[in-house]
């Protein structure tokens, strides 16, 4: 049996209609955009949807009345693979809901993937061949993902101190990456802040910002950037090898990563084109929103 294909009636596309999610802001709602640029770790995020139902539709599709199903809303951050869901919200007679829901910031990092579902909550009182009858079956969901634009939203971050390693203890942070394509992105990449340099420290930690810890994190954020499209642009030859790579395993975030680039060289250059390079590589960082931005 095909994986899209239930045991059980469900709905036909467009008898639940799915309002886009918003995002509430500073003072007002606004449209939940696919990436959260400048994003900081351990902010909560409030967001909410509106969905509509055709309720006769939907009963003579699927056997079931509204009151046995609810709407629920779950959220999975890429970095843990931590699943959370908000409580179940009913639906009134007219077949409307609204899902409001804060996503507690301490627990979000990474690619957030949002799901909303229409959910048996209670079994049938007709018990009809074919109507779902186990409490929690899917009836309808959609799946939205959102990028949240930090460095430590990025990459995993720590902090250890560098004199204890093979890493230059004079360096103020390293990116630990793998050329394994295949291998979890979020697995395999983090960023190692050295404790000695305390200022950027500081600056990584979660909290409110002042000027110049922004100032550190932008230029973090834009030099990890810049490190990660050349790695990319090095691995040109293998990442062409595929048309397509596992969802969030590092050929899939290189490959993103070069498509998105706006840079018009495809291979690292010769020694006489390596400060043209740079150059282009700053520009396409900096076109991209990453690391400091022109005011």
């Amino acid at each position: 049996m095909p994986a899209d294909v239930r045991p059980y009636l469900v709905p036909q596309p467009g008898i639940v209609v799915w309002q886009p999610w918003m995002l509430l802001g500073a003072q007002e709602w606004c449209p939940l955009p696919a990436a959260v640029d400048g994003w900081d770790p351990g902010t909560d995020l409030r967001v909410a949807r509106r969905v509509q139902v055709d309720a006769q539709r939907f009963r003579q599709e699927t056997g079931l009345e509204l009151d046995d199903v609810a709407l629920t809303v779950s959220w999975t951050s890429s970095t843990t693979n931590m699943t959370e869901a908000s409580p179940p919200v009913r639906f009134d007679p007219s077949g409307a809901t609204v899902a409001d829901t804060i996503l507690v910031g301490e627990r979000l990092s990474g690619i957030l993937t949002l799901r909303t579902t229409v959910s048996l909550v209670r079994p049938s009182d007709r018990r009809a061949i074919g109507v779902a009858a186990v409490p929690g079956s899917v009836l309808a969901e959609h799946v939205q993902q959102v990028v949240l634009e930090s460095v430590s939203s990025m990459f995993p971050v720590h902090e250890i101190d560098f004199s204890h390693t093979r890493l230059s203890p004079a360096a103020s942070w390293h990116l630990e990456t793998s050329t394994d394509l295949t291998a979890p992105f979020y697995g395999t990449f983090r960023v190692l802040i050295n404790k000695r340099d305390r200022e950027l420290s500081a600056a990584v930690a979660r909290g409110a910002k002042d000027r110049r810890q922004q100032a550190l994190l932008d230029e973090l954020h834009g030099d990890v950037a810049a490190l990660l499209l050349e790695l990319a642009l090095h691995l040109r030859d293998e990442l062409a090898e595929r048309e397509e790579w596992p969802s969030d395993s590092v050929g899939d975030v290189l490959s993103r990563t070069v498509a998105a680039s706006p840079l018009p060289v495809a291979a690292p250059p010769s020694p006489a084109e390596l400060a043209d390079f740079r150059t282009q590589v700053s520009g396409a960082i900096r076109h991209l929103g990453r690391g400091r931005i022109f005011q």
